[in-house]
């Protein structure tokens, strides 16, 4: 959530940055004038508690009548302030709620992904000599992929890896965790599903739709997690953290859930947009400044361009534009990896700063010169079931094989996987 005091400080610039992300500035002019009265509201109750306060310290022994007549005149007065403020609080609340983050000054405008910018490409697109398959016709052919089954059990979007294909899945994601956790991260297996309380407090989405936007057990009060940040981010709710242990750094592993709302149609075939999916993901909580936080974005986004770099995949690093940024982040990149079968680059991975936003919902702090501040919060795909679909189109070979990056190998127990035909 952003903070109140930018809004009373910076109208403008929360203005800006909302018309930069495409939405309507007007919502700002609702919070100053909700606010105007609250601060207006917030006065006459403490002027009430402070009246309250006299009269009991004023009385010695057994209340006079006027001292009670008084007592209970303020009584009924700062009951009926207190109401006041309340309402107030819960008709201003949702319009803060609806308050993106403030994008970093870095970050291109644009209307979606199609203006997000290239900043860097790494390595170069495999050549072939035949004309290499879509991962989903590709798997199918190897017995690795079923689409068509899951169809029929689960309903569109899902898919099964199966024989070679699950092992090697398993071993990305494995090769992944012992790569992070050796850079010194804490490795974690968080739960899949999390309170709705929880959920909002990871700011993606508002209380109007939070049961909608996720596979949700409304009678348990749980939703189903789309990432392992949605239960890792809160560990630290409600903490306030010593400042010699940070960073505090997390690698996790989960299957996650996403209903792709707003997708009808997009990416239909192969298993690039699933309703459930496996990932690895890493999450940070930095000191709240944004030369200590912006410095370990990019130290994220290296540790994830060096695993693809170990698979030998080609792709893009992209700046993603303000119309193209979730609610929380205030930068975040993109890796595109080459996919040559489909002949298109295909987002494998995100890398985003989310500064205090999240942690103001999350109350996680950390104690600086005495003063407890709210942390910086990070969060940054390692790999996901896309990186395997990748290898998959990138490593096929002339005979419907496929063959297995090196480092790969000794968790694989197999360098291809070896065409049925």
């Amino acid at each position: 959530m952003i903070d109140i005091n930018l809004i009373r400080k910076e109208p403008d610039l929360v203005k800006k940055s909302l018309q930069n992300r495409g939405k309507d500035p007007k919502i700002v002019d609702q919070i100053i004038s909700l606010d105007t009265v609250a601060l207006q509201l917030l006065k006459n109750v403490e002027e009430l508690r402070a009246s309250q306060n006299k009269i009991s310290k004023e009385i010695k022994g057994k209340p006079s009548d006027e001292q009670l007549k008084n007592a209970t005149k303020i009584k009924e007065e700062l009951k009926k302030a207190e109401e006041k403020l309340q309402s107030n609080n819960v008709e201003k609340f949702p319009y803060l709620d609806e308050i993106p983050n403030i994008c970093a000054p870095d970050v291109p405008i644009g209307k979606d992904d199609s203006d997000n910018v290239v900043i860097k490409t790494v390595g170069k697109k495999p050549e072939f000599n035949f004309k290499p398959l879509e991962h989903q016709e590709l798997g199918e052919k190897l017995n690795i992929i079923d689409k068509e089954k899951a169809s029929q059990i689960s309903g569109s979007r899902f898919g099964y890896y199966k024989n070679q294909g699950a092992i090697l899945e398993m071993s990305v994601m494995f090769y992944a965790m012992q790569k992070i956790t050796a850079k010194g991260f804490g490795a974690m297996l968080p739960p899949l599903m999390v309170k709705t309380k929880t959920e909002w407090n990871c700011a993606y989405t508002s209380n109007k739709n939070l049961m909608g936007a996720y596979y949700s057990i409304p009678e348990d009060d749980l939703i189903f997690i789309s990432s392992s940040e949605h239960s890792v981010v809160p560990y630290h709710t409600d903490e306030t953290l010593d400042s010699k242990i940070f960073p505090i750094k997390y690698v996790n592993y989960s299957p996650c859930f996403r209903r792709e709302a707003g997708t009808y149609g997009k990416d239909m075939s192969g298993m690039l947009r699933l309703h459930h999916f496996n990932k690895v993901e890493m999450n940070v909580f930095t000191l709240p400044d944004y030369k200590i936080s912006d410095a370990m974005q990019l130290e994220l986004l290296a540790i994830e361009e060096e695993i693809l770099q170990d698979f030998g995949l080609h792709y893009q690093v992209v700046n993603c534009c303000t119309g193209d940024l979730p609610q929380p982040n205030r930068r975040m990149y993109d890796i595109n990896t080459w996919f040559p079968g489909l002949n298109v680059y295909k987002e494998t991975g995100s890398c985003s700063n989310c500064g205090d936003y999240q942690s103001r919902r999350l109350n996680t702090k950390v104690k600086i010169n005495g003063e407890n501040k709210l942390v910086h919060i990070l969060n940054s795909t390692a790999v996901s079931d896309r990186v395997v679909n990748a290898i998959f189109e990138n490593f096929q070979t002339a005979d419907g094989s496929i063959n297995i990056p090196k480092c790969l190998i000794p968790l694989t127990g197999f360098s291809s996987i070896k065409s049925i035909s």
